[in-house]
């Protein structure tokens, strides 16, 4: 159960408008760190059972600069004996395009533990992929991809920085992205602003937007409604995200924003 909810949230976090690509980064620097609470509601009552960090950093390399994208999920030690889970998602993007070129994943869920890189070589239209899983030998493969595709954690920062203000209530574009190795679409409609209340920060105006899936057949299992909101501001903060599942509801709600700049 925990399992499926942190897959939720970070999948919610990771579905926007990618396609447009083009769109240059101005809202996204180096240092910034975002908190996350995830909550699952148990017998009426929403129970926070895991925290999200999301952190910003510049890596230099021998030709260029690259902005590293970190998403760490925990859950809280009150849960640790039901279902561990210690995940780390990175990738290292253009500070400008926000495209990225290397991706990788470290799971541990539940005693569970998976391994995943992607390196994004462009120009030949192929993400060239490492698996591992348990300890075993890596297994490699080749992924046909577009120009626009991305990696779960470059399309969380990538829905921030585009133009909402020129898109009308109701558009709906579909978008690919990587997820296990293979190209998986998710369809999102924009549904206009709605003002929410986010932590302390008080009553935010926000862009809200509804999520559908042709994608994989984990999340093809989720039904019901899964609306995002990010804040209609400089900082584009992903301020909420909430589903129903089979089995209840679910929801990721921003706790902290610092930005060291």
């Amino acid at each position: 159960m925990i399992q499926r909810i942190l897959l939720i949230s970070i999948f919610f976090l990771s579905t926007s408008f990618t396609n447009s690509s083009s769109q240059a980064n101005k809202y996204i620097k180096s240092g910034e760190r975002l908190v996350f609470i995830a909550s699952f509601k148990m017998s009426g009552v929403m129970t926070d059972i895991a925290e999200i960090k999301m952190e910003t950093s510049t890596v230099k390399t021998k030709t260029r600069e690259l902005l590293r994208l970190k998403c760490t999920a925990t859950t809280y030690a009150s849960w640790d004996d039901f279902f561990k889970v210690r995940d780390l998602y990175e990738s290292y993007v253009n500070p400008t395009t926000l495209m990225p070129s290397l991706f990788k994943r470290s799971i541990d869920e539940g005693g569970y533990k998976k391994q995943i890189k992607y390196l994004f070589k462009r120009k030949s239209g192929i993400a060239a992929a490492t698996y591992n899983r348990k300890g075993s030998n890596n297994v490699k493969t080749e992924i046909q991809i577009e120009d626009n595709t991305l990696d779960i954690v470059s399309t969380i920062y990538k829905t921030r920085v585009l133009d909402y203000e020129n898109m009308h209530i109701g558009q709906t574009i579909s978008i690919d992205l990587i997820i296990d190795r293979k190209i998986q679409t998710a369809q999102i409609k924009y549904l206009g602003k709605e003002t929410i209340k986010i932590a302390k920060y008080g009553s935010k105006e926000c862009y809200k937007l509804s999520v559908g899936f042709i994608a994989a057949k984990e999340l093809k299992k989720i039904k019901g409604n899964k609306f995002i909101w990010i804040t209609a501001d400089n900082n584009r903060l992903p301020a909420l995200i909430k589903a129903t599942i089979p089995v209840g509801s679910a929801q990721l709600r921003l706790s902290n924003f610092t930005n060291n700049l």
